[in-house]
């Protein structure tokens, strides 16, 4: 928003917020706390924004997603969070692939670019493969449908959403890379 139409917003607001204060009457839940009007009509979601500030600490994940949930488009910001992840993979696999594909190359139980855990039981197995199939369900249910049609998303749920795909990050960073694969 450019800053006279920014400005012209703001003046609205507390315009709006001093005619509310004038023919209110608080009880004794309620302060006049002169912010608070403005605060909700220029920032409605600001306790859900907060909540996102707490819990997705990755700065990638931060940049890729912040001003999408920030501005209600909860859909584009989950869409945002599989493509920062697949990102993530391809950057530490020097990967080119996409997708199903690309987390299948990189977190296979067989030959991994990336380990995740020692990769000495049975248990650091189950634990790559499960780490795959997590990273390959995200591509599958969640970018894909968003990528391909028109999706909204409650903020709740998007968020829980990017939540996960912030774990899915931190454990790809972790992993330890192998080999270079042809």
């Amino acid at each position: 928003m450019e800053r006279k139409a920014w400005a012209a917003t703001v003046d609205l607001a507390q315009a709006i917020q001093a005619d509310l204060v004038e023919f209110s009457v608080p009880d004794s839940d309620q302060q006049r706390d002169s912010g608070t009007v403005v605060e909700t009509i220029l920032a409605p979601e600001a306790p859900l924004l907060a909540q996102f500030d707490a819990r997705i600490q990755d700065e990638d994940l931060r940049t890729a997603t912040r001003t999408r949930f920030a501005s209600g488009h909860y859909a584009d910001a989950v869409e945002a969070a599989v493509k920062a992840l697949n990102e993530l993979v391809r950057s530490r696999t020097g990967r080119t692939e996409d997708g199903d594909a690309l987390m299948t190359i990189a977190f296979s139980p067989n030959q991994p670019l990336l380990r995740i855990g020692k990769g000495k039981s049975k248990s650091d197995e189950s634990r790559q493969r499960g780490h795959m199939q997590l990273c390959q369900g995200v591509v599958g249910a969640w970018r894909n449908p968003r990528a391909h049609s028109l999706t909204e998303d409650d903020p709740e749920r998007a968020l829980s959403m990017i939540e996960t795909i912030s774990d899915l990050m931190d454990v790809t960073r972790s992993g330890t890379k192998t080999r270079k694969r042809k």
